[in-house]
This record gives C-alpha cells, sequence and structure tokens, in this order.
C-alpha cells in the first residue's frame, strides 16, 4: 500500500529533453552521497552537452529509464546495457531517498536486462561508496572480486564489479 502524503513515483524511457534533469538528480545525489571524493563531488562532473550525449546514447539497444513524481519531476533515473548485461547507472536525488525509488529502478533495470536474454546482470560501483553497496547487496548483487580503476580529474577512483544471477523470475530489489 502506498503512503497518500506521498508523490505516485512512475517509470518511462528517458527522452533527449530529460537530459538536463537527469544531470541535475546526478549532481545532486553526487554531492550527498560521494562525499569521500572530497571537492569534486560539491561541483557538476559533466557539462551539458555530456548529458545530452549520454542520453542520446542510451537509444535502443541500450536503455535508459527515469522515476518521475505527480508533477513529472525526474527524481532518479538508471540506464542498462543488455548486449553487455551490464546496469549502467543509477542514481536518486536525495530528496526522494526512502521512498522506494531506487529500488523501483533498480528492479526495472534487472527485468530489462532479463528480458534482453541476460542470465546475470553486473555494475561498478565506488568502492568507498557503502550506502550503494548495501542496496545492491540487499538486491542480490555479490561482488566478484573484479576491480576497476581510473582518474578522473586527478582523482584515482576504485569500482568494485558486482553480479547478480537473472536466470530466475524471482526479483530481489
Amino acid at each position: 500500500m502506498t503512503d497518500p502524503k506521498l508523490p505516485a513515483i512512475r517509470l518511462r524511457p528517458a527522452v533527449a529533453s530529460d537530459a538536463q534533469a537527469i544531470g541535475a538528480v546526478f549532481d545532486a545525489a553526487v554531492r550527498v552521497g560521494w562525499t569521500y571524493l572530497g571537492e569534486l563531488a560539491s561541483q557538476p562532473m559533466f557539462t551539458a552537452a555530456d548529458w545530452d550525449k549520454d542520453v542520446a546514447d542510451h537509444a535502443p539497444p541500450n536503455l535508459m529509464l527515469v522515476a518521475t513524481d505527480d508533477a513529472d519531476r525526474i527524481v532518479g533515473f538508471t540506464a542498462v546495457h543488455p548486449v553487455d548485461c551490464e546496469m549502467y547507472l543509477l542514481f536518486v536525488d536525495p530528496a526522494a531517498a526512502g521512498r522506494g525509488v531506487g529500488r523501483m529502478l533498480l528492479a526495472a533495470a534487472d527485468s530489462a536486462l532479463r528480458a534482453a536474454g541476460c542470465r546475470e546482470a553486473f555494475l561498478y560501483t565506488h568502492e568507498q561508496n557503502e550506502r550503494a553497496l548495501r542496496v545492491y547487496a540487499s538486491a542480490g548483487y555479490r561482488p566478484d572480486g573484479s576491480i576497476r580503476e581510473s582518474d578522473f580529474r586527478g582523482t584515482r577512483m576504485r569500482e568494485v564489479r558486482l553480479v547478480k544471477q537473472l536466470d530466475n523470475l524471482e526479483t530481489n530489489a
């Protein structure tokens, strides 16, 4: 049963005009959730053109979904790459945190990958992102021991690879 005081959340495919709102959700989520990156987290990481391109790059066979509230404001988004079976992005506006938006997006991402024939999904997340690690673990994602390292604007980043079996119809999200 939904709380009547909370706006309903709906999922839909992202469209080009969503790009800047998606970027705003990303920036808000990063400011709150990636404080371990210090000053880097307090400034936008990507330009408006970067977000336009990212949304365009998630046309089929890729998929980007947005979660919207009653006023059609974007409160979260996810992206999947079915060819690789990767859950690529998942971010929720901190103002919408705790309302199940992330779980809804994660379940939709898993379903999209399963529908594309993926038997296993994977994703990468920062090893310091304890909240994300807990959310993914509760949804059935487990570390497989792989680490991806990169340099972003002079900051060294380590990401752990998490995997989840999708070959059954259960949804753990």
